[in-house]
């Protein structure tokens, strides 16, 4: 992993503000473009040292469409993101997944064309005349898929699949996700386990809908009746708002003190867990434990650091670069949806409790 003075040197930021920015230190005080900065550099500095987690994804082969990207003649690609600039710097896993797309495109000589939406027409903004594909980062509506169709006849969309009969789309398998989560706490002694996140999310129309991981991680507590008792903290639809609702919860409920483990649904939500733990003088990982999903840089940067379930979206990036490029060549191809596995990442923030 990266360390903070090597992103500081790389950034041209103190090592001071490069850890507060990661650890979301929301008292400072800088300009949106310096955490921007940050976050990327600490994303790109961590991209190369990611080998051995490639390892594990032996079905992942980039080489797999290699013959098809020799016959490739340069490409432009549009990259259209359902966040904002400034909306990504809340939800870092997005900024993650952009990066690693972009880096991808590179090393395989396609060009990347920043798209954004006119929000007076709905149309999309892009230099240049044209692009030959659009890679769609995130869940969008129905108007913002014309939009995308109007400009490019390939579409890839990464994170959602709007619809199976018509577009290439890579995901990551979140069922997957969250049985390795519980298992791995459950292998730890824990049978009191809360979920911490939003009860609705977007689907990949961009409309409300259940969070997909709280609805499976009910469904598994079913499973798993004679196993663990579970809980429930809700937070907004992006979890900053966790550490005041985790203060609530331990504050308010009556079983709070029963809970060894919180499984949050994303790294901001157990950033900002540990923090408000932290602040009533709950030490994690001796007093209670916490699990967190996507697994960026960031987890490395808390204290302690964070224990996860790993989102590959540096083999995430691979495949639909792959996709698309497949797409240059073969305009009949069948839309295929593929959904990536994830992996457990153990750092510092569990610890195992007697049954």
């Amino acid at each position: 992993m990266a360390t903070l003075k090597e992103i500081a040197s790389e950034s041209g930021f103190s090592i001071s503000t490069v850890s507060r920015v990661l650890n979301e230190d929301r008292t400072l005080n800088v300009p949106e473009e310096t955490k921007r900065i940050i976050f990327e550099t600490a994303g790109k500095l961590n991209y190369k040292t990611r080998n051995e987690r490639r390892k594990a994804l032996n079905t992942l082969d980039p080489g797999v469409y290699t013959g098809v990207m020799d016959r490739l003649e340069t490409k432009r690609v549009g990259l259209v993101q359902m966040l904002s600039d400034d909306e990504q710097l809340d939800d870092t896993y997005y900024l993650y997944l952009k990066s690693n797309v972009e880096k991808v495109c590179t090393e395989r000589g396609i060009e990347t064309v920043p798209m954004t939406f006119d929000n007076g027409t709905g149309d999309l903004r892009f230099s240049g005349d044209s692009v030959d594909g659009i890679i769609a980062i995130g869940q969008f509506s129905k108007k913002r898929i014309a939009a995308m169709e109007k400009c490019a006849k390939r579409i890839v969309f990464v994170d959602s699949s709007p619809d199976a009969t018509k577009y290439c789309s890579i995901q990551t398998n979140y069922e997957t996700g969250v049985v390795q989560g519980l298992e791995y706490l459950l292998s730890r002694g824990h049978r009191n386990i809360a979920f911490v996140g939003p009860v609705e999310t977007k689907d990949s129309m961009g409309n409300s809908a259940p969070e997909i991981r709280r609805r499976i991680f009910g469904d598994m507590a079913k499973e798993f009746y004679d196993k663990m008792n579970a809980f429930y903290v809700d937070t907004d639809q992006k979890g900053i708002d966790a550490q005041e609702q985790i203060i609530k919860f331990m504050s308010l409920y009556p079983g709070s003190s029963d809970i060894t483990a919180f499984f949050a649904f994303n790294e901001t939500t157990a950033i900002n867990v540990m923090k408000g733990l932290q602040s009533m003088g709950i030490r994690v990982p001796a007093d209670v434990s916490v699990l967190s999903f996507n697994d960026t840089v960031l987890a490395t940067f808390t204290q302690p650091q964070l224990s996860g379930i790993h989102i590959y979206m540096d083999e995430m990036a691979k495949v639909t670069v792959n996709t698309m490029s497949t797409l240059f060549y073969d305009e009949q191809m069948l839309p295929i949806r593929i959904l990536v596995p994830t992996g457990v990442t153990e750092r510092e923030s569990v610890r195992s409790v007697n049954s």
